[in-house]
């Protein structure tokens, strides 16, 4: 019997929806189908192969081994196709479909949004959703997102990584707070409360990394604030010295709402890049969004 006469493209692609969506309704959903039309098209698809895919445990949907390799051939298979697709109407210079796009929750908010209108404008036929959040890898690989923005190292051989720029770090604080808490050098730091985005401070890490020792400040008074939009809100109104990106206090610092402190200090930077599946990297949409965001000028970002 030829292999091909097993397979159901229709039902590959919903085998496929399911494994990404983990559950019934999700895929029916995502598939604008009912739920009893993909449990119909799985059950099919297990007795003309003869073997079982899924793996029910309660309320948990998983995959047997044949199921697993049979996803990650539909991985590689609808990441060709569309491909190919995107191969046929590459004469257009235009990207088409839907992207899904994940960054990070400050740099998202504070300088994705305020660059994607140029790009959007340039590809009409091309549907992009941001999610913004700290979890961003998780998404990717389950392939709820097809490209991440991440200032985290993801060294997965599955991955290709395109990076963008470097996140530069300072410390600032209100003119009145660093006045009456007489903030000279580093050690001054121990002197009064300092904001972070953890109870135990190691969110100060990588500039403690980079301060003297004789300078090392106690930070002993550590007011958590789990937002750095917050955090930064809490230091203009008083409350204490925080650690941030450069670029999300950019219009502080030039108000004088901010000041920064300690300007020979250089905090370790991070460096964020674009990740995404390689099966998935070639196709035009994915290449024109990275190479768009490539171009974007690191001055912003205060580099």
């Amino acid at each position: 019997m030829f292999v091909d006469s097993l397979l159901d493209l229709p039902q590959l692609r919903t085998f496929y929806t399911l494994v990404q969506a983990g559950s019934f309704t999700a895929c029916a959903g995502r598939l604008n189908r009912t739920q009893s039309a993909v449990s119909h098209a799985m059950a099919k698809l297990e007795n003309q192969t003869g073997v079982t895919l899924l793996a029910r445990r309660g309320r948990t949907l998983g995959l047997t081994e044949e199921g697993r390799r049979l996803y990650q051939a539909c991985e590689q298979a609808f990441a060709t196709l569309d491909a190919a697709a995107d191969d046929l109407r590459r004469h257009q210079t235009l990207a088409k479909g839907r992207l899904r796009v994940g960054a990070t929750l400050e740099f998202g908010s504070s300088i994705l949004m305020k660059h994607m209108q140029p790009f959007l404008a340039a590809n009409p036929d091309l549907e992009i959703d941001f999610t913004l959040d700290h979890e961003l890898l998780g998404p990717l690989l389950r392939d709820d997102l097809d490209l991440i923005i991440d200032c985290l190292e993801h060294p997965l051989p599955t991955l290709k990584k395109s990076p963008l720029f470097r996140e530069t770090y300072v410390v600032a604080c209100a003119p009145g707070f660093r006045k009456a808490h007489r903030l000279r050098v580093p050690a001054d730091l121990s002197s009064g409360p300092v904001l972070s985005l953890d109870k135990a401070g190691a969110w100060w890490n990588r500039f403690l990394m980079a301060v003297p020792d004789r300078e090392q400040p106690q930070l002993d008074h550590i007011i958590a604030v789990n937002h750095i939009r917050a955090m930064i809100h809490a230091a203009i109104e008083g409350m204490g010295a925080l650690l941030v990106p450069r670029y999300s206090v950019l219009e502080e610092l030039q108000r004088g709402a901010l000041v920064a402190l300690f300007p020979a200090i250089r905090p370790t930077e991070d460096r964020f890049s674009i990740y995404q599946k390689k099966v998935k990297a070639g196709q035009e949409k994915q290449r024109l969004l990275t190479r768009y965001l490539q171009g974007l000028s690191p001055e912003e970002f205060g580099s």
